[in-house]
């Protein structure tokens, strides 16, 4: 099983899922370059160069295939991209709350203002930290990164103030930011790839108020007609609703890995 979390997302977020599923599987999560605990790597910081580095660093840990992959958010982007360019080592797929490279596009017909209002954050605290100035009485500081937070460990709250003043973390985060928009012609053409009798599963997050990309009916639908058509590349693909909030790892993780067996099962 492979796991890759979602936008900024790192190792920490499948806790509760990768615990789980490590009692009948071998399960391998991953930080990308520059994030969580993983070295800075080379820009731009793109959904292919992703799944580049993951296939590397699986092949140096030697951890051959075939994979279940399961992504979260985008990190399902990126598995479905991995999937799409190699379907001999995919044996099964798991999108959690995921969409489509162009979901951009399709929810806003054009550049997401919220992508752009938290890459001005990013910015401003990118300045900070290579001033030395990003520390927890910084607005900015409060405003999005806000640790230490009482749910967490001293050393979790440590880990996560030392990753986020990083300035290595925040150039990381503007650069997958801006790409996060800008699909690659491959990238593009691997969304539609019909995906055969590949076992696949799509889990789509009930409740849609927490998400600050989702402002309308209409955007709403589309975001489920995405999960409808990603559900269909393959013939053996279904999709579930899932009561929680986007973040499913985190807030159901039984639907996650419950449907991570079943296509376990159905792969054989």
């Amino acid at each position: 099983m492979v796991l890759a979390a979602g936008y900024l997302g790192i190792t920490l977020d499948w806790a509760l899922v990768q615990h789980r599923l490590s009692r009948g599987f071998r399960v391998v999560s991953f930080d990308n370059a520059g994030l969580g605990f993983s070295d800075a790597g080379p820009e731009p910081r793109t959904s292919s160069a992703i799944v580049a580095d993951l296939r590397a660093a699986l092949a140096a840990a030697q951890l051959g295939p075939p994979y279940i992959l399961v992504g979260h958010s985008a990190g399902g982007i990126r598995m479905h991209l991995f999937a799409a360019l190699y379907p001999q080592d995919c044996q099964g797929l798991v999108m959690v709350d995921s969409c489509f490279a162009d979901w951009e596009q399709r929810l806003y017909g054009g550049p997401s203002p919220h992508l752009d209002q938290e890459r001005e954050v990013f910015l401003r605290l990118l300045a900070l930290a290579q001033a030395g100035r990003l520390t927890p009485e910084a607005a900015d500081y409060k405003a999005r990164i806000a640790v230490p937070r009482p749910d967490l460990s001293p050393a979790m709250n440590a880990a996560f103030h030392e990753m986020w003043t990083r300035p290595s973390y925040l150039l990381t985060a503007i650069s997958e930011s801006l790409h996060l928009r800008a699909a690659t012609a491959i990238e593009a053409a691997a969304d539609r790839r019909p995906l055969g009798q590949t076992p696949l599963a799509v889990l789509s997050a009930m409740d849609t108020t927490q998400s600050a990309f989702l402002e309308s009916d209409a955007q709403t639908a589309a975001w489920f007609a995405m999960h409808d058509e990603l559900a269909g590349l393959s013939e053996r693909g279904f999709r579930r609703l899932v009561d929680c909030g986007h973040n499913i790892p985190i807030e159901h993780p039984k639907a996650v890995f419950t449907a991570v067996e079943e296509v376990a099962a159905m792969a054989g």
